[in-house]
């Protein structure tokens, strides 16, 4: 092998390997976009079934975020990407986690009981205020 035909090859090798990356570059944005629209048409029935009335919760959800979750793995694993970076960079996904799984609300008797606690302890401290006030009158010579 001459020294020639080994620059041939390496312009061969360095030509070839130009050729795979654009190709791949292009078969990415495709696959995104395809992947976005896809994302979009399952977001799209979410928002469209909260506008209708449908609770937070609801099965129909749960069904559309599986959708979405493995379409997302699938992206994920075929681009070598962390399906965490695909949950930052699309906020949408976390919308759709939150109407499949919302988080729970507190009971109604511990909100009234704090509430109950709270204002025992406003009328206690405005006493105890009062008192002090009073005593402070008394000993700067008030009648």
């Amino acid at each position: 092998m001459s020294q020639s035909e080994g620059i041939r090859v390496s312009r061969w090798t360095r030509l070839r390997s130009l050729a795979v990356g654009q190709y791949k570059a292009i078969q990415l944005s495709i696959e995104r976009r395809s992947f976005e629209h896809r994302l979009e048409s399952i977001v799209r029935a979410a928002l469209a079934h909260q506008s209708s009335g449908l609770s937070a919760g609801n099965r129909q959800y749960k069904l559309l975020t599986e959708l979405a979750d493995s379409a997302c793995a699938k992206f994920a694993h075929r681009w070598s990407i962390d399906p965490n970076m695909l949950d930052a960079q699309i906020p949408a996904i976390r919308k759709l986690k939150s109407l499949a799984d919302p988080p729970p609300k507190p009971e109604p008797a511990i909100l009234v009981s704090l509430g109950v606690a709270g204002a025992v302890a406003l009328f206690f401290l405005m006493g105890i205020l009062a008192g002090l006030t009073n005593v402070g009158y008394h000993l700067i010579g008030g009648r």
